[in-house]
């Protein structure tokens, strides 16, 4: 065999799907070795020191946990058709530039990307996040296309009339100054961009009802809850017109749901979760009770849609 069929043939090894891939990262495995010396364990032994199962910060095994429940590089239930209708209303294609507001373990980046060949400005506020997002994204060849982003969304600093897009899933309704972050993602957008959110909102209800007391007192960092209209008057006043405030409630809460009943279902016809299966009941934990307050009235899911006006010359 030539040295150049040899170098071939090494390069076809070394093309792992990004599932065995990211599993090698995550057992430990620097993936610049020959492929031929690693092999994926079948069983998934918990890391040294990282404790009992826990939703406070991003834990590898929680990082794991939620994978295993919504998806490659989801941290939260976003079904593809989900992603879908996000993004479609904007028109996204291969010219414009993109960002991704609470971009978590870079999943929806990669559907971006794979779906539109766009180049995305990925911004997550925890820094374990980004960095585990780095990783993955350079292991699925993606580098080229998505630029992570450790930010601070309380003063939030994007560089100016960057996006032509921007979207964001439930990644800002533990941000207190939210006129702020509005405003300044009014400031990233170049002119006529347009802006898509889906995010927990009130809808009438008090922040006295004891069904929502019994939620934020549960979520791992403290939600800064306000209503829809709110919402609304904030991006009118960042400068946005927005034209759709959708409830997606219904949806949202069926698609959580199926979550945890397809993994149920996995788990009773033998798939191993093993460790991780404590890690899966603590996030179920915490679903549980955004699912309660949904159920309760309190707590919904929005669909907001906004664009910047077109300048009048």
């Amino acid at each position: 065999m030539s040295a150049e069929a040899s170098s071939a043939q090494e390069d076809d090894e070394s093309k792992l799907p990004f599932k065995a891939r990211l599993k090698l990262w995550w057992d430990g495995y620097e993936l610049k070795q020959p492929v031929k010396q690693l092999e994926v364990a079948e069983s998934d032994e918990p890391p040294e020191d990282e404790g009992p199962p826990t939703v406070q910060g991003w834990a590898i095994s929680r990082q794991k946990s939620v994978v295993t429940l919504f998806g490659d590089g989801m941290t939260r239930c976003i079904p593809d058709a989900v992603k879908t209708r996000l993004t479609t209303p904007m028109g996204m294609n291969k010219t414009m530039s993109v960002a991704e507001i609470g971009s978590g373990l870079g999943g929806f980046a990669h559907w971006v990307v794979d779906q539109h060949e766009a180049y995305v400005d990925a911004y997550e506020s925890d820094e374990e996040l980004a960095n585990a997002s780095r990783e993955m994204t350079k292991m699925a060849g993606m580098t080229r296309y998505i630029k992570y982003h450790h930010c601070d969304f309380e003063d939030f600093k994007p560089k100016l009339k960057s996006a032509n897009v921007a979207y964001a899933s439930e990644a800002l309704f533990c941000v207190k100054n939210k006129q702020d972050c509005f405003n300044k993602l009014h400031g990233m957008m170049k002119p006529e961009g347009q802006f898509m959110m889906s995010d927990y909102m009130l809808d009438g209800a008090s922040l006295d009802d004891p069904a929502l007391k019994e939620w934020l007192a549960v979520e791992p960092i403290e939600p800064t809850m306000v209503d829809v209209q709110q919402v609304r008057q904030m991006l009118t006043n960042a400068g946005f017109e927005v034209s759709i405030a959708e409830d997606t409630t219904e949806e949202y809460k069926a698609n959580v749901l199926k979550a945890f009943a397809d993994y149920a279902a996995a788990t009773s016809r033998g798939a191993d979760s093993g460790h991780l299966h404590a890690w899966v009941l603590k996030e179920g934990e915490l679903w549980t009770a955004r699912v309660k307050a949904m159920e309760a009235g309190v707590l919904k899911v929005f669909r907001i849609y906004a664009r910047v006006p077109a300048e009048i010359i």
